[in-house]
């Protein structure tokens, strides 16, 4: 981090166990980008982080987040998170016929429903009950910060089939940045391989507009990693999304 740790665990001498970010999501306190304060957390210590965090969520570094699972956190999602050094300004690909490449910003959120619905079912492992919601929170910039204009939608000439959008977010690469919010295209098998195109398009727009890098996170077991790295794309970090259990719900002796 660039700059102090806004939260902090201690022990029962005041001693720092572990250091994190205040946050928030759906209402439940959130420790992001929690870490141990020195080096590899004993089991002992990692309990009294569970302890002191009951009834918060977390998002830990991997290996961090696999000792506080043994010390009674329940993994909720491990997400690896890359970047993308942008290469300088070229021409953008073709959509192929029929298809056009638009800004996202001349696209309504409502537009995009139907193609993020059909590509995250439920049985999807980057499904979210709220994504559809959380359209809205990405175009105003409430949830990352502003769209940035190389985000961009793939439209048929009556609704859009995919999109990529980019947050204008604060910080540094590599885990902060300009970052890649959603990558997603209808799964009918006519669009196969326009998310990949798609990409192509915006990290063409990003690098004309200035931009050095673009980042981006993905649940371990999607497969798109795989397209992801054969653009250029390098894994940085591997994360756990972690929910520490309220007192009263931790299981008795």
């Amino acid at each position: 981090m660039s700059e102090e740790p806004s939260g902090a665990v201690l022990d029962t001498s005041g001693a720092p166990l572990a250091y994190f970010e205040r946050d928030e999501r759906d209402g439940k306190p959130w420790a992001d980008e929690l870490f141990s304060a020195s080096g590899p957390a004993s089991g002992t210590a990692a309990s009294a982080i569970v302890r002191s965090l009951a009834g918060w969520g977390a998002t830990a570094e991997g290996s961090f987040g696999t000792v506080l699972v043994d010390a009674g956190a329940r993994r909720l999602r491990t997400f690896h998170t890359y970047t993308l050094l942008l290469p300088p300004p070229e021409p953008q690909p073709e959509l192929p016929r029929g298809l056009r490449a638009l800004p996202a910003v001349r696209v309504r959120p409502a537009a995009l429903r139907e193609a993020l619905s059909a590509a995250y079912p439920p049985h999807h492992p980057d499904h979210h009950d709220d994504a559809i919601e959380a359209l809205a929170g990405l175009y105003d910039g409430t949830l990352m910060g502003p769209l940035h204009a190389c985000s961009t939608v793939a439209w048929d000439g009556h609704s859009a089939v995919a999109a990529v959008l980019v947050q204008d977010s604060e910080g540094e690469p590599p885990l902060a940045g300009p970052w890649i919010s959603e990558v997603f295209r209808h799964p009918a098998p006519g669009y196969a391989g326009l998310g990949a195109l798609l990409l192509r398009c915006v990290i063409a727009r990003a690098s004309g507009a200035g931009l050095t890098a673009l980042g981006l996170s993905v649940t371990d077991t999607n497969p798109a990693q795989a397209i992801y790295e054969r653009l250029g794309f390098t894994r940085t970090a591997t994360w756990t999304d972690l929910e520490f259990p309220a007192v009263g719900d931790r299981p008795g002796p």
